[in-house]
């Protein structure tokens, strides 16, 4: 699979910090509508073969494909309400769920 131009998964880790570290860093209300505002992106831009990016250095978010979530982080099945959580500094994803 080729990588995005704008993200370099195949040189990211796994991690399960990444979400605590960004609450703690802006707090909870911000955190949630940065994961608001990806998921937003996502009903209205994406398809089902995307899935939303929230860059945690800008609080930005983007859409991929979801092949991404296959190849680098091993489900072949992503849900409505699944978005990647993107460190470029830190060069780790996380895979959330929304509830």
């Amino acid at each position: 699979m080729k990588n995005s131009p704008f993200f370099d998964f195949d040189k990211c880790f796994l991690s399960n910090d990444l979400w605590p570290s960004f609450i703690n860093k802006i707090g909870i209300f911000k955190a949630n509508l940065a994961v608001r505002q990806a998921l937003d992106l996502q009903r209205m831009q994406g398809t089902p073969s995307t899935l939303p990016v929230l860059i945690l250095e800008t609080c930005g978010a983007a859409l991929v494909s979801s092949q991404i979530v296959k190849t680098f982080v091993g489900l072949s099945c992503v849900e409505q309400g699944m978005l990647l959580i993107y460190s470029n500094k830190l060069n780790a994803i996380q895979l959330l769920r929304d509830n």
